[in-house]
């Protein structure tokens, strides 16, 4: 600082603001430099970055998405996950699911945040499971003309698919929501397999509904949210829900709980 105190202060002016200029010019050329990287690398992403309209409207997702990708490498790594949930479909599958979920990125809810867009791109990981397990004709099903007649989300030969992603309850929403302290147990109760059995029921009345072949196979593909914000106990929940599940809950139905975070993965997206 001694280099400075001669200078004439209007003198000693300009040169801060020289150097605050070059300082703000340096960190905005590194974050330009980053921007082409990450849409080369999150291409499907930022594909649907692009569909928010300008200006975005108030609580639009993707705010800031180059900075925040800079800044937050954990974010960067979820969203390359989504983004090779998404490399895995086809030219048809990805433009339907786009579609689908293009109202969903300006559609926040108050207490449950951006609950349905993940539940919407779940579908993506239902997708790649079948294509992975041999099914061949992987597709997704339009909703139905007839009000009230549900469909499965997938279609394949000689299968249909119904994705079901089992989220936070009521309680842990308001909690989230109010900024309530939460605790967590390391035993699922009965309230949660109560609500997987009842999810699981009705996937599988969907997919009767939709296709009653003999030869059709009936596959609902689980995705579960912990009350459990970090999923500090997955590894336990996950042998407790096999437990379950081994116990064929839903005759004729295939159940695959494919996707649980694993502990300490965290949903800060």
């Amino acid at each position: 600082m001694t280099v400075f105190m001669g200078l004439d202060p209007y003198l000693l002016g300009l040169l801060v603001l020289a150097l605050f200029a070059v300082a703000a010019t340096t960190v905005f050329w590194l974050v330009s430099r980053r921007r082409p990287v990450f849409r080369k690398q999150l291409p499907r992403m930022y594909e649907l970055s692009d569909l928010i309209p300008t200006p975005a409207p108030p609580g639009a997702y993707f705010r800031n998405l180059d900075q925040s990708l800079a800044d937050i490498p954990q974010k960067l790594k979820q969203y390359r996950d989504i983004e090779r949930d998404l490399q895995g479909l086809d030219p048809a599958a990805w433009a339907f699911l786009k579609e689908e979920l293009a109202p969903l990125l300006v559609a926040k809810d108050r207490k449950r945040g951006w609950q349905p867009l993940f539940d919407k791109l779940n579908q993506a990981k239902a997708f790649n499971y079948l294509k992975n397990a041999g099914y061949l004709n992987i597709r997704f099903v339009p909703p139905s003309g007839v009000k009230g007649q549900q469909t499965p989300d997938l279609q394949a030969d000689g299968a249909l698919c119904e994705v079901k992603t089992v989220n936070i309850s009521e309680i842990e929403a308001d909690r989230r929501a109010s900024g309530g302290v939460g605790t967590s147990t390391n035993r699922l109760n009965e309230k949660f397999f109560g609500k997987l059995s009842s999810d699981l029921q009705t996937a599988k009345a969907q997919m009767v509904a939709f296709n009653t072949g003999s030869n059709t196979k009936y596959i609902a593909y689980v995705i579960v949210n912990f009350d459990d914000n970090l999923h500090e106990y997955a590894d336990r929940y996950q042998v407790q829900i096999d437990q379950y599940i081994a116990g064929d809950p839903v005759a004729g139905l295939e159940v695959v709980v494919f996707d649980i975070k694993p502990p300490f993965y965290t949903a800060t997206l």
